[in-house]
């Protein structure tokens, strides 16, 4: 029988296993689909000539029946978006397929699985009931990577919240409010108390103090004064806050902010979760698909924004460890 495959470790990879990953896991994938890519650029090329030439055709009938450039300008640039949707629509569809199969290799070779999509997103209502994620009116969830670590479990999904509103005249449109990673740790010790945890900056620092679970936060002081400029901390047991929330933890958070391509992360450590919101773009995907797939590189930029969560969750479970058994 042959023996199962052993786990990466995304927290500790150096250029010798992540060379290995990506041989044996990932540049299969992008091999499968560099052809298609080729076939899915020229095909791009010929519906933009054609579709050019359609609306060319389109906006000088404009002109010649109404005489007005405005008018030109408008069917222009209307033909122009369509024509670069329709004419990229091969692109797309091999970039779709090509980040499904890639992303589930690199959710594999870490004992995890990935869904693209159609899945209920994990402990997000209480991502809203520590006010971690704004309201919001519609939601769209994608990109779920779930598995374990060390005895413990994590989940990790990008999230698109938009708001409604209405004008004077009934007209609804919707704006983004957050844009973003979405992460649940489970550790298997309860922390003592509830500590949230934001970037001290923006629109959520109005959500300081109040209550968590019937207690009182208050707010918890860094001993590091650069980290104190950089966040603010709230805490139902600020000797348990003091504790998690030392310098390396908060490097951490800084660390997985920056490989999130994010800002204004914000946590909290309720029961035994740590729930994290970041603002952020749209990652996990593979780039620039009018370059050749075969790169290490578009690899390299993927494994690092998933590797982050594994650096926090380490740094949680040596502070669980080295809390007394009977704390």
């Amino acid at each position: 029988m042959d023996a199962a495959p052993q786990v990466i470790d995304l927290a500790h990879l150096d250029d010798a296993a992540f060379q290995a990953l990506y041989k044996e896991r990932i540049e299969p994938c992008f091999v499968e689909n560099e052809d298609n890519r080729i076939a899915a650029v020229a095909k791009f090329k010929q519906r933009l000539l054609i579709g050019g030439g359609v609306v060319a055709a389109i906006a000088l009938g404009a002109f010649l029946i109404w005489k007005q450039f405005e008018i030109v300008a408008v069917v222009a640039f209307m033909g122009a978006i369509f024509t670069w949707l329709y004419a990229y629509q091969p692109l797309a569809k091999v970039g779709a397929t090509l980040k499904r199969q890639y992303c589930s290799a690199i959710a594999s070779a870490m004992g995890a699985t990935f869904e693209i999509g159609g899945f209920a997103p994990p402990a997000f209502d209480r991502l809203r009931s520590m006010n971690l994620v704004p309201s919001f009116a519609r939601s769209n969830f994608e990109d779920l990577f779930s598995g374990a670590y060390k005895n413990s479990a994590f989940e990790i999904y990008e999230g698109h919240l938009e708001q409604r509103h209405t004008d004077s005249k009934g007209r609804t449109r919707y704006t983004t409010v957050f844009r973003g990673q979405l992460i649940r740790m489970r550790f298997p010790r309860e922390f003592l108390g509830v500590t949230i945890v934001r970037r001290d900056a923006g629109v959520f620092n109005v959500f300081g103090g109040g209550k968590a679970d019937g207690r009182k936060l208050e707010r918890v002081r860094l001993v590091d004064s650069r980290l104190e400029r950089a966040f603010e901390v709230w805490g139902t047991d600020q000797v348990e806050a003091r504790y998690l929330l030392h310098p390396v933890m908060m490097e951490r958070l800084l660390e997985l902010e920056t490989k999130l391509h994010g800002k204004r992360l914000r946590c909290a450590f309720e029961g035994g979760d740590c729930l994290v919101a970041v603002e952020g773009g749209n990652l996990f995907e593979p780039g620039d698909m009018f370059k050749p797939l075969v790169d290490p590189a578009r690899a390299r930029r993927i494994v690092n924004e998933i590797s982050g969560v594994f650096g926090v969750m380490d740094q949680v479970l040596t502070a669980q460890a080295q809390r007394p058994a009977s704390a």
